[in-house]
């Protein structure tokens, strides 16, 4: 793997952009797009989890709305960026560190749900990354889960581990390979998200959607046309990729699972 000297605390004034900062109306209805793809997911994964859960990558709080729907008791994030960090918690968590999700001052054991989306593309180094995987495996109960997102090299036309500017991409193998050799965290599923198919000519419908986003019903066109491709093309053909992550617990899973193991992958 290539060897990356900066990592993301050098770029953070250009990360954590949200769409609740997004510009004109143009590119909102790209991160409404976007955003109504990855709660689709994220939903499904989450499943009728409740108690405490952790936000990590927090920015500035626009996943709340989503996770106090899902009945959450406990809302507690972690952002890098003070500032950002400042406005999730006044947007309505419990709590937000302010620090990075590699040392996260909390308790171990405590978290039931951890979330993080459009994170992991930002984290630079593998041996960082790892580090996070690592702090919320720490975190979580025996039983918990950890969702997160990672965009896919093949979808974005690179061969593997690759670093441009501000975000990292990995093949698929690499990214199972980070979870399984480097924590005890079981794979439990793998969804795909959404597609530009760069390597190739999207079909008319996708095409004439993306032109004109702005017309009220590209967005829905969008995600359905994802949910057909999703059902008929391999995970990593998806721009972005979520894992659900299980951390072991010996009553519920059987003897043997857990690191080097991967119980299914769906979509």
């Amino acid at each position: 793997m290539e060897r990356v000297e900066k990592t993301h605390h050098d770029y953070l004034s250009v990360i954590g952009g949200t769409h609740a900062t997004a510009g004109d109306y143009k590119n909102k209805r790209w991160s409404q797009y976007y955003h109504s793809t990855y709660t689709h997911i994220v939903d499904r994964m989450i499943g009728d989890r409740s108690g405490t859960v952790l936000d990590v990558g927090t920015s500035h709080g626009h996943w709340l709305p989503f996770l106090k729907q899902k009945g959450f008791s406990v809302l507690l994030g972690v952002e890098l960026d003070p500032e950002r960090a400042k406005l999730a918690k006044q947007s309505g968590y419990h709590e937000v560190y302010a620090c990075d999700a590699a040392q996260i001052p909390h308790p171990s054991e405590t978290i039931d749900v951890a979330i993080s989306n459009d994170v992991f593309v930002h984290i630079l180094r593998i041996e960082d990354k790892i580090a996070v995987l690592r702090e919320v495996e720490r975190l979580l109960k025996p039983g918990g889960i950890f969702i997160l997102n990672h965009p896919m090299s093949k979808a974005f036309n690179f061969k593997g581990y690759h670093v441009h500017e501000y975000c990292s991409f990995l093949s698929l193998h690499e990214l199972v390979t980070l979870v399984l050799n480097n924590t005890d965290f079981l794979i439990s599923d793998m969804k795909p998200t959404y597609y530009h198919f760069r390597d190739s000519r999207p079909g008319f419908l996708a095409r004439w959607a993306r032109h004109f986003i702005e017309v009220p019903l590209a967005v829905k066109l969008l995600f359905y046309l994802d949910y057909l491709n999703a059902r008929n093309l391999p995970l990593e053909d998806s721009d972005v990729v979520y894992v659900k992550l299980i951390k072991r617990n010996s009553d519920t899973i059987a003897p043997g699972a857990g690191r080097g193991s991967v119980s299914k992958a769906s979509r």
